[in-house]
């Protein structure tokens, strides 16, 4: 494994939008500092939404889903720019434009003035002054279907809807082709985190992509996996805290995650009283003995932060795993 002290650190963070544009907001600071020399960060997203705005541009010009990747690009972007603002402006009403997200319609247009999906996210990256790389883990265009009970459900907004133990998930087609550059990052990373976001539709489903699955197997980088707050009610009610990591080995059982890192700070009652009407609780992390058998080191640290919801706070989160990294966490 590389040593932490090389000059360059290169981070690699694999997840979906909302959890992963946390840590990515969190990552950002330490981008311009220089307590880490030379930081490079790269960010690996699924492409599986269906739903909303994504959907809609999915579905009319056959194109990925722009919604993570915009998620991702706007937690990286300086927030008191005037274009930032606009990436994560979102119309309202029910028209033909009502719901989309600009920064959803700027990435499509500036892909098909660039001719392809890649070429609009690097666009974007200049217009926001990003110097972080953000790239799919495929560019075939793929669907979710998760095996519950006796059928089969394809598409991430329809098993989400389900509300049902997700049996087996899977990737349509099945041997979609990995991003080479997205391979290449995995493979020459130092830290690889993975996570925080849904377990299922956000983590398990870049694992899905094969190419990914074993650049990650043959990785010497530290893994990291970052286990939600929360439990989902239409992903992963009814789990534990390890339940989560055990699921990551069940898709690839020969990636070898290092630490698994977990919140240990409880939150209030009201926020437990709220989010046990959406069926939703709090996850402890693992007792001692419960992780036997995942070779990983548990680490629990106080990560949560209440406002609106209950999320990761972004600036602990960040400063856990390169601690992590650098072994000053027991």
């Amino acid at each position: 494994m590389t040593s932490p002290t090389r000059s360059t650190l290169k981070l690699v963070a694999i997840g979906g939008g909302t959890g992963l544009g946390t840590l990515l907001r969190g990552v950002k600071p330490y981008l311009s500092t220089e307590s880490i020399p030379g930081l490079e960060l790269t960010a690996i997203v699924t492409v599986t939404d269906d739903g909303r705005s994504s959907g809609r541009l999915r579905g009319e010009f056959s194109v990925l889903p722009p919604g993570d990747i915009r998620n991702c690009l706007s937690a990286l972007a300086d927030e008191d720019q005037i274009v930032s603002h606009l990436f994560r402006h979102r119309f309202p009403g029910g028209g033909e434009i009502g719901g989309h997200s600009l920064g959803n319609l700027i990435i499509l247009a500036l892909g098909q003035m660039k001719g392809d999906f890649l070429g609009g996210i690097d666009e974007a990256r200049a217009l926001l002054g990003i110097e972080a790389r953000v790239f799919p883990s495929t560019l075939d265009q793929v669907h979710l279907v998760a095996k519950m009970k006796d059928r089969l459900v394809r598409g991430q907004v329809a098993i989400k809807s389900e509300f049902e133990r997700i049996e087996q998930l899977s990737l349509s087609p099945q041997d979609a082709n990995a991003l080479p550059q997205a391979v290449e990052a995995i493979e020459d990373a130092d830290l690889i985190t993975l996570g925080p976001g849904s377990l299922f539709t956000s983590v398990i489903a870049n694992l899905l992509v094969p190419g990914i699955r074993d650049a990650l197997t043959r990785s010497w980088a530290k893994k990291i996996y970052i286990c939600n707050v929360m439990t989902e009610a239409d992903e992963t009610d009814g789990f534990k805290a390890i339940d989560h990591l055990k699921e990551i080995y069940r898709y690839a059982p020969s990636l070898k995650i290092d630490v698994g890192l977990f919140n240990s700070a409880p939150i209030s009652a009201d926020m437990r009283e709220r989010y046990a009407q959406e069926k939703a609780v709090l996850l402890d992390p693992p007792r001692d003995g419960d992780h036997s058998g995942t070779g990983a080191q548990i680490a629990a640290l106080p990560l949560v932060s209440e406002e609106r919801v209950v999320r990761h706070d972004p600036w602990r989160l960040s400063k856990a795993i390169l601690d992590l990294y650098n072994g000053d966490v027991s």
